[in-house]
């Protein structure tokens, strides 16, 4: 059974922030002991955190060097989407099932509204940033439909890479109406009554899946 050490926590929310706001460079590595310093605490919990944030991708650690922030890869790209494709895709079609049940009406109605604000956002040309919020919104309200602990913890641990890779994705012109017109398509056969609306959901989900992870290929020269 895990135990909680909130000296880890608080070491894993410090360099989580300083990780979000850009305070470490590509290619330089840190050191632990100094920042368990610079944060008033022992090693230990430093050394949790870190092994976290490695587990998280935002870091590599590097044997007798320290750590520094994680490269991305091809294949930290391919598992992003194969993991997202396999559960967002299942989570679709469990929705597609109950979609006329209190709880399914219910998500896709807050689907709805989280597509309207995102066109409103893309039209009104505000930051990527607030772009993106809708765009994970849609998939985390897919997900979350499921109320499966498992799959939804999972989907977490990837968020920083979606996050990233979304990001870069959006700096293509014309993506984020792409992107939404790709949600578009997914809310539509999932509340299609059609006899192969399943299929065609997965159909919707993967072409989603598939032209993010191009671009985010293609940008990282991979």
């Amino acid at each position: 059974m895990a135990v909680y050490n909130p000296l880890a926590e608080k070491a894993y929310e410090f360099m989580l922030d300083k990780i979000k706001h850009g305070e470490f460079s590509a290619n330089e590595y840190y050191s632990e002991t100094r920042l368990a310093q610079d944060l008033g605490i022992s090693r230990t919990p430093m050394r949790d955190a870190l092994m976290r944030l490695s587990q998280d991708r935002y870091i590599d650690i590097i044997p007798n060097k320290g750590f520094r922030l994680h490269e991305m890869s091809r294949e930290d790209i391919q598992n992003t989407f194969q993991v997202r494709a396999a559960i967002e895709g299942f989570c679709s079609m469990a929705l597609h099932d109950e979609r006329k049940t209190k709880q399914g009406r219910r998500t896709i109605e807050d689907l709805e509204e989280t597509l309207d604000l995102m066109k409103q956002s893309i039209e009104k040309n505000e930051p990527y940033d607030v772009i993106l919020g809708h765009d994970f919104d849609f998939h985390r309200q897919i997900v979350e439909y499921s109320r499966n602990a498992d799959m939804i913890r999972l989907i977490e641990s990837y968020s920083h890479m979606q996050q990233a890779i979304a990001f870069k994705s959006f700096e293509q012109k014309g993506r984020p109406m792409e992107a939404y017109e790709e949600h578009m398509e997914i809310y539509r056969n999932l509340t299609s009554d059609q006899e192969d609306a399943r299929i065609a959901i997965y159909r919707a989900v993967m072409h989603h899946m598939e032209a993010s992870r191009d671009i985010a290929l293609k940008y990282y020269g991979l």
